[in-house]
């Protein structure tokens, strides 16, 4: 999933470059302001971030168990425990669902005419927004090396080493990444439609889905409640401010005061 990532953020700061006169142009009517040098600081720092988080994910130790700083489900904080160390139904398959939803909620977008206008623009704040999204979650996963839930259930076979994907539970990708998108989505949809009366349920439709998704992945014993809470902590606030961070400033003018025969003259001009 993060090698394909890569090659899309790659591709699209390719594209700024080459046509950052054009983005400029079609941008005119957009609520969004491009900057080559913001774009390759937010797509390279994003691109860059998933492969250092990679490559440490990758330098974890593989321990057993009995080894672990907490060995045993019982040992782990009150909160945490109200989670489950394995997994109910087909509750991981449904989380998968989840997080599709999420990601692919902002191309919903698109089929508004004047959204789709934009489709450079949006687009490309969007590939910032999962990259730095992504990256942040992988960097994070490898920084706390967490083992997941099911590490401690009756399933585990005593003598297995954990790989860095059973080390990954803090922070939950499913949920930072369907909350960056399902948060971007609403973002984006307010700045076109600022006064539009569907704006309170496309805001609960973004809170909503990450929420699920999140509650699926403590019931299939991949995640804790905290990693899930801080996940979607952290999507949602990339998926809110990469297009914030984006917004054109106000109109801005200045006032020229020149004297004349009757007084004071006075003139404010648009910048």
């Amino acid at each position: 999933m993060y090698k394909t990532l890569l090659r899309g953020i790659l591709a699209l700061l390719l594209c700024c470059s080459t046509l950052h006169s054009f983005g400029q142009t079609i941008e005119d009517d957009s609520p969004y302001n491009l900057s080559l040098k913001r774009e390759l600081l937010y797509g390279g720092a994003g691109a860059l971030s998933i492969g250092v988080g990679t490559y440490l994910q990758n330098q974890l130790d593989n321990p057993l168990r009995r080894n672990l700083e907490i060995s045993s489900y019982s040992q782990i904080n009150s909160f945490d425990r109200l989670g489950s160390n394995f997994e109910h139904g087909n509750t991981r398959k449904l989380s998968d669902y989840g997080l599709y939803a999420g990601v692919a909620l902002p191309g919903l977008l698109f089929t508004d005419k004047t959204m789709r206008k934009d489709f450079f623009t949006i687009s490309l704040l969007y590939v910032e927004t999962i990259a730095i999204a992504g990256g942040l979650t992988n960097i994070t996963k490898a920084g706390f090396g967490r083992p997941r839930p099911y590490v401690y259930g009756p399933e585990w076979i005593p003598g297995t080493k954990l790989s860095s994907g059973d080390q990954a539970a803090f922070v939950s990708g499913h949920t930072s990444l369907s909350a960056a998108g399902s948060f971007f989505f609403a973002r984006v949809f307010s700045d076109y439609y600022p006064d539009s009366k569907l704006k309170p349920y496309v805001w609960v439709l973004a809170a909503t889905i990450p929420a699920v998704t999140g509650y699926l992945r403590v019931r299939a014993g991949r995640h804790y409640p905290t990693d899930v809470i801080a996940g979607y902590a952290l999507g949602a606030a990339v998926g809110y401010l990469v297009p914030t961070l984006h917004k054109k400033p106000l109109l801005r003018g200045r006032l020229v005061l020149s004297p004349s025969s009757g007084g004071v003259y006075a003139t404010y001009t648009l910048q």
